[in-house]
Parts: C-alpha cells; sequence; structure tokens
C-alpha cells in the first residue's frame, strides 16, 4: 500500500509539472500564433498522438458517444475549445504569474458553487472556507497588497480572460462526473480532443489569415509538441492513472502545485518577477485550496445489535 501510494503520488506531481507550464507556454507563444491557433494546433496534436491509446475503446463505445451527442459538444465547446483560448487570449494581457493565481483560484470556487447548485454536492465547512481564502487572495492580489484601492480597483484585461476561463474549467469539472456510464477515460478524452480541434477550426482559419498570421519555425514546433502531447496526451494519462492508485481526494491535494511550479517558471523562463502581493495572495490562495480539496474522512457506520 505504501509503495503504491508512493507510486500515485509521484504519478500526481508529474502531471502537475505538466500541467503548469500551459501558463508559461500561453505567454511565450504570443508572437508565434493567436490564441484560436494555438489551442486549435493542441487539440489536433493531442487528438493525433491519443488516437492509439483510444481508437478501440472509442470504436466499441461509439454507439454510447451517439446517445450523449449534446453532452459531449457542450463538453467539448466549454472544455476544450473556448477554455483554452480564453487562457492562451489572457497570456497576451496577463503575467503567467497572475495568470496561474487566477486560474487556481476562480476553478475550484466555480466548480463547488456549480456542484452544489447542479449535482447536489453538499458544501461542506472545508468548502466555504477555503472559497472565502481563494477570494480573499484574489482581491488581495488585484489591489497589489492595498485594501485601499480596492475603492479605485478596476480588472485588467488578462485578469478578466482567465477569470472566464476559470469559469468554463470550473464548469467543465462539474460535468465530468455526468460521464455517461460505459465510456473509459482515453475515449472519453479522445473524443472531446476532436470535438475541440473541430469546433476551433472556423475560427482558427480566420484567425490566421486576417488577424494573426502564425509563424511557423522550431519554437512553434516545440510548442505546440508540448501542449499537445505532454499538457494534453501524456500528463491526462498520468493523472488518471494517479486517481486510480491514490483517490481522485488525494490527487488533487498535488493540484496546488500548479501556482508555486508556474510562478517559478515564469521566473525562470520568461524573466518574471514576483512581487510580495503575489507571494502573499499565492500562499492564501494555496491554503484555501488545500483545505477546499483536502478529503474528508468518512465516519464508519456502526450498526447496532
Amino acid at each position: 500500500m505504501r509503495r503504491t501510494n508512493q507510486i500515485g503520488a509521484a504519478l500526481a506531481i508529474s502531471s502537475t509539472i505538466i500541467w503548469s507550464g500551459n501558463f508559461i507556454v500561453s505567454r511565450y507563444a504570443i508572437h508565434l500564433a493567436g490564441p484560436t491557433s494555438l489551442a486549435f494546433f493542441r487539440w489536433t496534436t493531442a487528438t493525433i498522438f491519443m488516437l492509439p491509446f483510444a481508437f478501440n475503446n472509442l470504436k466499441r463505445e461509439w454507439h454510447i458517444f451517439k446517445q450523449n451527442k449534446l453532452y459531449f459538444f457542450l463538453m467539448g465547446l466549454v472544455g476544450f475549445a473556448i477554455y483554452n483560448t480564453f487562457i492562451y487570449t489572457a497570456g497576451h494581457y496577463a503575467t503567467a504569474i497572475n495568470m496561474a493565481l487566477f486560474g487556481s483560484t476562480v476553478n475550484p470556487i466555480v466548480a463547488a458553487l456549480l456542484g452544489a447548485w447542479l449535482v447536489n454536492e453538499k458544501l461542506h465547512w472545508k468548502n466555504i472556507s477555503g472559497i472565502i481564502l481563494c477570494i480573499i487572495g484574489t482581491l488581495y492580489l488585484l489591489t497589489k497588497g492595498e485594501w485601499s484601492n480596492i475603492l479605485h480597483f478596476q480588472f485588467g484585461v488578462g485578469d478578466l480572460w482567465m477569470i472566464a476561463a476559470g469559469f468554463c474549467f470550473g464548469t467543465y469539472n462539474v460535468f465530468v462526473k455526468k460521464k455517461p456510464v460505459g465510456i473509459s477515460n482515453n475515449s472519453f478524452l479522445l473524443c472531446l480532443f476532436i470535438i475541440g480541434a473541430v469546433l476551433l477550426l472556423p475560427a482558427a482559419i480566420y484567425e490566421m489569415k486576417y488577424i494573426q498570421p502564425v509563424v511557423y519555425n522550431s519554437n512553434l514546433l516545440w510548442v505546440v509538441l508540448y501542449i499537445g502531447i505532454g499538457n494534453s496526451t501524456i500528463s491526462y494519462l498520468i493523472w488518471s492513472n494517479a486517481i486510480q492508485k491514490i483517490g481522485a481526494g488525494k490527487a488533487s491535494l498535488f493540484l496546488t502545485l500548479g501556482p508555486i511550479l508556474s510562478s517559478f517558471e515564469a521566473v525562470l523562463f520568461l524573466n518574471e518577477s514576483f512581487n510580495k502581493a503575489q507571494i502573499i495572495s499565492g500562499l492564501i490562495i494555496i491554503t484555501g485550496i488545500v483545505i477546499n480539496t483536502w478529503p474528508t474522512r468518512i465516519k464508519p457506520i456502526v450498526q447496532q445489535d
């Protein structure tokens, strides 16, 4: 059991490390491709590399997919096409550090509130405490540590894009739990990868021609391979294995490393710098996420004779 937990923890950390680079890439690639084009390249690449792992399952389960067409269309639209386009758009306006902090804040808040409203998940005191801390941390970041600034506060463009992205992914995370019975994880992802790529294709073509032409070079190639294979295919497969070994509750705790890793990566690769407000708000937000996602111990039922 101890060995299994160690392997599961290592897998969860590996996925988090890979995912944390998405904010770095979104900042790095702003001059290489537009946000819609980059998202299209991501899901097209992910589709190609997920195909060998999931094609047989997808073929075998195709009748279930056809019975739930609207569900998969909306999941692919919100959780893949729109969500990632919003992140890559935010990269044109916000620092990677701020993107990581906003991304880690809005998602669990939206997921907890929508879960309570739409799928009857009870809000535990941990959820409420975590949400409050996340909101406090976000306000501290937005006001740059000066609470008096809240009277004259205005959201930055990048902040708004990341908040919108957080709403999308929070919604996606809630409705993942409604995945139709009989669908395997890899065929589920392959289907959504395909839907995301197909939905983005017309907008990507328009963007490439009229808004921001793509700069085709080796840098773009490495970016696309990273987000398409690493950030999508490999990380999702690793994450699924981590959940199988240690459970979703414990695995989700490792996601709190995301903002820390993204921040250090932004300093290392993008020459961004920490300020006091980012450090303090990050600590508050991460504390809130840990509290919000910490598994609740289920009390054993004592049977009375």
